[in-house]
């Protein structure tokens, strides 16, 4: 008998739920307190130590109130305001730390760059913060267009001093746990616990002085209300025994991914020049890499850390080296930005998916505002954006264990031919996606990132 298509495949076997099983949406509060402010806090959640955590469904929620000081005009918030205020985020198993992601707020605002669409940023602006405007910062989102889907305007002078002023955002918070493949097994686990620490106010927000000239200072940012949300499954008395039953020499696998951020100083160069930069970075699977010059190598650039210039100059090159093989064979050259924003988009999905690839940066952020000589002005709305991706994965396929480049125990370089002189000095940030195996010994709980 022929292969019937799966669209009339009746008598498939389908796989069915214990009869106890339970599904709960579980609300976290911080273990260390109730209200933050000011820069390097650290904030805790602890994780229930019982059930499977469904990854996708770990969310931070919270109020954040911007206080401006006397005679300050406006308040701008850079990159996405739900997450531009979180410096670091670790995660922490049995008191050991499995990941730490550094320069969380510019890795998401990369990533809400390159990867989200347009209507994808409008659908997500009230959680994301997108808008703000007014003498307290909270006025309702206005009609979204191409030029106002990035930052936020905090409390702005209306006549009189700007005020304080509140906003709720819902961030959904990526780390190596949201990441993975399979439900967590949180009660063969010792104590899982999601840190945060929040970053220096001066990367993320700025205040502009009114026009009388009176002393101002730096806003305060505080933060309330804090709740880690996610789900929880509980099969049933009877599933511990499954689980560990598919322990292999004791250890259970769970496939994740997770994000590598690094930065170099990036000098200022009095004319053209080539130069590679190192990065100590030693993957076992990368499947993809990212570089970003911030906007202090760009003459018209304000958003710092939160703009992405073009790092190559107008004529110049970029190429990433990985255990000495080239990505791509040849360089990224600027005098073709098309393929530079084709390798961007490959670099998150592949080549011919252009009906499912979304990207929301407009032409002028990714050319005219990124120059590094003769651009436009940046704003925190229309900010800098010319990120150089490159997809590094042997298979694009989540079906496998490791499907990315290794390597081998070498830093990972990068060779930037500049075509003309930079503003100042600036940061080279590459940000590495990567695959990672998380090993849970069902009897000492213990966990180890193999990455």
């Amino acid at each position: 008998m022929a292969a019937l298509p799966k669209e009339v495949q009746y008598n498939k076997p389908m796989a069915s739920l214990p009869s106890d099983t339970k599904m709960s949406q579980v609300i976290v509060r911080p273990s260390n307190g109730a209200s933050f402010a000011g820069d390097g806090n650290i904030i805790q959640f602890d994780l229930p130590a019982h059930s499977f955590l469904v990854p996708n469904s770990l969310c931070l929620n919270l109020n954040i109130t911007v206080t401006p000081s006397a005679n300050t005009d406006v308040i701008k918030i850079r990159g996405v305001p739900a997450a531009s205020w979180i410096g670091r985020v670790e995660t922490i198993v049995g008191g050991s730390l499995l990941e730490a992601v550094s320069e969380y707020g510019r890795l998401y605002n990369m990533i809400s760059q390159s990867k989200l669409s347009m209507d994808e940023k409008v659908a997500l602006a009230t959680e994301f913060g997108y808008g703000g405007g007014g003498n307290e910062g909270v006025d309702d989102f206005v009609t979204p267009t191409f030029n106002n889907l990035n930052g936020r305007d905090g409390p702005t002078s209306t006549g009189t001093n700007a005020a304080a002023g509140t906003f709720p955002v819902s961030l959904p918070l990526g780390c190596l746990l949201s990441s993975c493949s399979e439900l967590i097994p949180l009660g063969h686990m010792g104590g899982v616990r999601i840190q945060l620490t929040t970053a220096q106010i001066s990367e993320y927000a700025t205040a502009v002085l009114q026009a009388d000239g009176g002393a101002t200072g730096a806003p305060v940012f505080s933060f309330d209300d804090l709740e880690l949300t996610f789900d929880l499954v509980d099969f049933g008395a009877g599933m511990d025994s499954v689980v560990r039953s598919m322990a292999v020499d004791g250890d259970l696998v769970l496939k994740s991914q997770g994000w590598n951020v690094t930065n170099v100083n990036f000098p200022v160069l009095a004319g053209a020049s080539e130069a590679t930069y190192i990065y100590n970075v030693r993957l076992s699977s990368i499947k993809s890499l990212f570089l970003q010059g911030t906007g202090e190598a760009g003459n018209a650039s304000i958003n710092a850390g939160y703009d992405a210039v073009k790092i190559a100059g107008e004529t110049g090159s970029i190429q990433f080296f990985v255990a000495n093989r080239p990505f791509p064979p040849t360089p990224l050259r600027e005098t073709n930005t098309a393929a530079i924003k084709s390798a961007l988009r490959q670099a998150f999905g592949e080549a011919h998916d252009i009906y499912s690839s979304r990207n929301a940066i407009t032409p002028a952020s990714w050319d005219r505002f990124a120059k590094i000589v003769g651009g436009t002005a940046t704003t925190v709305q229309t900010p800098a954006s010319h990120y150089y991706g490159m997809n590094t994965e042997k298979l694009s396929s989540n079906q496998v264990m490791l499907s990315g480049e290794s390597s081998q125990l070498t830093p990972i370089n990068v060779r930037v031919n500049t075509s003309s002189a930079t503003t100042a000095a600036a940061t080279l940030t590459l940000y590495a996606c990567y695959d990672a195996l998380i090993a849970l010994n069902v009897n000492s709980r213990q966990v180890a990132v193999r990455v």
